[in-house]
């Protein structure tokens, strides 16, 4: 595993106090020497791309949570959990006629820069081992299902699954509905 600076899910530090950071940065060494242990139930977070490019809003959970920046940015809302091991992917490969675009004569762009952001709304919850592809865009209030790929956008308040994920249900609106 390669050293990061986007360690322990820096975007929610921001609101920590003096003492919290602290006592974070003193836990360090010991939670990598888990990581490389093979302990992977730290609510730990990898960018692959530029880091500035993922906005995560407050009290969220990225527990193993894979963000590929390469041609788009992400934008996560308020109180949304990502459960163990998803993947929130912007990068994508362009092909010409079948083969890749860099190996075309003359080699062409592969990889886009823009054009595939994923936004993902407050209060959602992501399933175990979810992939979303851009340019996507989840609604509020959603429950995406364990192992599910979100290829197409989901409108809020409704749980989708399946390979491609699909709406299932709306949800009731409130706790009293």
């Amino acid at each position: 595993m390669r050293p990061t600076s986007f360690f322990l899910n820096p975007q929610r530090l921001a609101d920590r106090s003096l003492r919290a950071r602290l006592r974070r940065a003193l836990q360090a060494p010991f939670v990598w020497v888990g990581l490389l242990c093979g302990f992977l139930n730290i609510d730990y977070a990898y960018v692959h791309g530029d880091q500035t490019r993922v906005r995560i809003g407050r009290n969220c959970s990225t527990m193993n949570t894979l963000f590929n920046v390469i041609s788009g940015t992400i934008t996560v809302g308020d109180h949304t959990i990502f459960t163990h091991n998803c993947m929130v992917l912007t990068g994508t490969h362009e092909f010409v006629c079948g083969r890749r675009a860099s190996l075309h004569k003359p080699p062409l762009q592969e990889t886009p820069t823009e054009g595939r952001d994923i936004r993902i709304g407050s209060g959602c919850f992501i399933g175990s081992g979810t992939v979303i592809l851009g340019n996507v865009t989840i609604g509020n209030n959603v429950i995406i299902g364990a192992g599910s790929v979100v290829s197409k956008s989901i409108p809020g308040g409704c749980f989708a699954a399946g390979v491609p994920a699909r709406v299932i249900c709306k949800l009731p609106d409130g706790p009293n509905a």
